[in-house]
């Protein structure tokens, strides 16, 4: 495509020193090569330069935003630029006078003298948003015109020094008339070399007033405003670490957020808040603690209560009570890789724990009905998992996940269309526009703060492309949605301009997230791809992380079933635990941090299950074939009671002529109170003699094992006490028989030997006759006795 003005010097916008950064760098030749564009047609005489390709724009994330190098060398040492710090008006209306200023830097070794900036533009509009992108991205190539007078400066400039300049222009004197957006570029001039610098760009929006412009309706614009960070809480009370407190101070990231979301109510922002950060926050507006063991204990000293935290949410209560909130599962679970390995249980966990969390914290009830998929990306698994398990009607995602399926054939860009679920249900989908996305990821200060020029930048690009997407088809009704990085971190400054311009752009009409899927809209027909069945998400949390995620939430499932009649907010923050291991935050850079909360986790768990243990000998002699042994189970938490059985399996040895076996009471159901023992008893009968080995163990009321309390004890059995009992009783029956003998003997002896005896007289010696007849058998019962006694 040609240009149809020349009558700018053969060299200007040649040495480019695009002015926005971090806003220019949005197409990935990637994606040029893969889709390509639809460009409008409209009825200019004149046409931007063959740069001005067609493609579609992707998201461009933090990393792709970064400026690019402005300007050229004009030494070996360093080079002269130039940037646009401010715009005024931002847009322009027919007799309008705009008045562009900007600095100029000496990064070279020597002084500059002579220079002076002029402003170029064009009486034509840019005919797609792709034409803006390569004119910010390689400059012009001719067909602007000088608008206004030079700027001349009037000193030099030393090396290292900044100077600034303004100059103005008459948009009725370049011709400006048609809505749109228009190219400006400022031009820096050495005027005695007869050279041109270096040269920035910039876009200004022209707005003919409403009748004009053509326009069938303002385009509805509705933001998701979000207030998501790190999860910094475990199962103990502590935080992980302290770093929310300079986010919520004055000028911090979050505070940033909330005050200007607060101040512009008129922009109807839909809040989109992590239940995780409202519960992390709410602790630090009391006495708390930092770090710790994860025992949960050597924590820091106690912090102060934060008055930040306090007023931040306070704000956010005041904020969501009037406004439409959109509140995500606990952490912003990265639901994508859950529902992919198949942890959609956790994934309905993390949306109940964070409605309890937000529910308490902000005193009222948030049904879930939109989800936010982090990154914005989804695939038709997840749609369909949400759609059925969480009854979400309404899902949010980037625009570059369903482009128009006619490439070939002009679609102005829409926000508003629907999807057939795997389950049959319907769903409305909103596109939240991943070019806008780009430019406020540009406007992220979460690496350092943004220059003036750099804040300008992202403010005038972001009206321009509104103003682009309403200008592509005024006789339709549309809608844009305007989701920031879930992480964004703007300045104050230019969050707040950014939601002025979003209520006092005349093309704009805000409008809350939830209104769009019945607002009047011409295009949400057209037809579109569909996400794939199941796909993988750039960055989503790996499956190997998952898969010790998986079984930590197995370890924790088995450590709650033996609690009985547990506090629910210690189940509660067992659940929040697991859901912070899964967080979103843990993508890409923050792997390492997941990894070691799951650690942590771990070791809680573990710390706490070794508490729980079996208490008994690990050799128990038996004297006899039957006994009850004593077994003593420890509860050694501190809060918790535990409700348990005792597993007890005899390990018998085949070929034995009796087997041991256990009672059935060993099965009883045993509460055991925190911090105490109490002791059953196991029965066993039929023990052989010699040693066998029981394997002993708990179980939950439930009848889940649990491993962790496994021990063992050896019954050594040596049946003496059967053989003591069978000598006493031989014993005792001989002294019976004997007994009986000697009675009937005596009797019988007495009946047939009567003798009459005289007495002896004084001095005789007894000759024997009661010697030859004793009247019993002398040693029989002594020798009873003595058999009894050696038994």
């Amino acid at each position: 495509m040609g240009t149809g003005i020349e009558s700018i010097d053969k060299h200007a916008l040649r040495a480019n020193g695009n002015n926005i950064p971090g806003v220019h760098g949005l197409l990935t030749a990637k994606i040029k090569a893969k889709v390509r564009r639809r460009t409008l047609s409209l009825a200019a005489a004149v046409a931007l330069p063959a740069l001005m390709t067609s493609a579609v724009l992707a998201l461009a994330g933090p990393a792709q935003a970064r400026p690019v190098d402005q300007g050229t060398d004009r030494t070996g040492a360093g080079r002269v630029s130039i940037a646009v710090t401010s715009m005024s008006p931002q847009y322009a209306g027919p007799g309008a006078t705009v008045t562009v200023t900007g600095t100029i830097s000496n990064g070279t070794s020597q002084t500059e003298a002579g220079l002076d900036v002029q402003l170029y533009t064009s009486p034509t509009r840019f005919s797609s948003r792709d034409g803006m992108d390569s004119f910010l991205t390689q400059g012009a190539d001719g067909g602007l015109e000088a608008a206004g007078s030079l700027f001349l400066f009037s000193t030099s400039v030393k090396p290292g020094a900044t100077a600034h300049w303004s100059a103005s222009f008459q948009v009725a004197a370049v011709g400006l008339s048609e809505f749109g957006v228009y190219p400006v570029v400022a031009q820096l001039q050495d005027d005695i070399a007869g050279s041109v610098l270096t040269s920035a760009q910039t876009l200004l929006p022209f707005w003919p007033g409403q009748r004009a412009a053509g326009l069938l309706s303002s385009l509805n614009i509705s933001w998701l405003w979000p207030l998501v960070d790190q999860p910094h809480h475990q199962v103990c009370p502590a935080l992980t670490n302290n770093d929310l407190a300079a986010s919520l101070k004055p000028g911090g990231r979050l505070s940033a957020l909330v005050t200007a979301g607060v101040s512009h109510p008129d922009a109807d922002l839909t809040w989109f808040i992590d239940p995780a950060l409202l519960s992390d926050v709410a602790t630090m507006t009391k006495l708390y603690h930092v770090g710790g063991t994860p025992d949960c204990t050597h924590v820091s000293p106690q912090e102060p209560a934060s008055k930040a935290a306090a007023a931040w949410l306070s704000a956010v209560k005041k904020a969501t009570s009037g406004q439409p909130t959109v509140i995500a599962p606990y952490a912003n679970v990265d639901m994508t890789a859950l529902v992919h390995q198949g942890l959609n249980a956790d994934l309905a966990s993390a949306y109940s724990a964070g409605d309890a969390v937000a529910r308490s914290t902000l005193g009222r009830t948030f049904k879930p009905t939109v989800a936010w998929p982090p990154g914005g990306t989804a695939d038709l698994s997840l749609l369909t998992s949400l759609a059925t398990a969480e009854k979400i009607g309404t899902v949010v995602l980037n625009s570059s996940e369903m482009p128009p399926s006619a490439t070939a054939v002009y679609q102005p860009d829409d926000a508003v269309t629907s999807i057939t679920t795997g389950a049959g249900t319907s769903m409305n989908v909103l596109l939240a526009d991943d070019t806008l996305t780009g430019v406020l990821a540009a406007g992220d200060t979460s690496s350092g703060a943004l220059s003036a020029s750099a804040e300008f930048a992202v403010e005038q690009r972001f009206l321009a492309e509104t103003a682009m997407i309403a200008a592509e088809a005024p006789d339709s009704a549309r809608s844009v949605v305007v989701a920031p990085p879930e992480n964004w971190s703007p300045s104050q400054a230019l969050a707040s301009d950014l939601l002025t311009e979003t209520g006092s752009a005349p093309w704009l009409k805000p409008a809350p997230l939830s209104s769009l899927p019945t607002a009047p809209d011409t295009d949400r027909s057209v037809h579109r791809q569909p996400p794939p069945a199941s796909q993988e998400s750039a960055g989503e949390l790996s499956r190997g992380y998952l898969r010790t995620v998986k079984s930590l939430g197995i370890q924790l499932s088995v450590y709650e079933s033996m609690l009985v009649q547990a506090e629910p907010s210690y189940t509660r923050s067992l659940e929040e635990a697991l859901s912070a291991t899964e967080s979103a935050a843990w993508r890409g850079g923050g792997a390492a941090q997941g990894q070691a909360l799951a650690s942590y986790l771990h070791q809680y768990l573990h710390s706490a299950e070794n508490k729980v243990t079996i208490i008994t000998s690990t050799e128990v002699p038996m004297a006899g074939a039957s006994g009850q042994i004593p077994i003593s189970i420890q509860n050694g938490l501190l809060r918790q009671s535990i409700e348990v059985r005792v597993v007890a399996n005899a390990e018998n040895i085949p070929g034995r002529t009796s087997q041991l076996t256990i009672g059935r009471a060993a099965g009883k159901l045993v509460t055991v109170p925190p911090g105490e023992a109490v002791t059953v008893r196991l029965p066993v009968s039929s023990a052989p003699q010699g040693p066998t080995v029981i394997r002993l163990s708990l179980s939950s009321a439930d009848g889940t094992p649990l491993l962790f309390t496994r021990t063992q004890l050896i019954v050594e059995s040596t049946r003496y006490g059967r053989a003591i009992l069978f000598l006493i009783g031989a014993a005792i029956g001989i002294l019976v028989l004997t007994s009986v003998y000697r009675g009937v003997r005596r009797r019988l002896h007495d009946d047939g030997h009567v003798v009459y005896e005289e007495a002896d007289p004084p001095g005789s010696v007894v000759t024997g006759t009661s010697a030859q007849h004793p009247t019993e058998a002398p040693d029989d019962l002594a020798d009873a006795r003595r058999w009894a006694d050696d038994a």
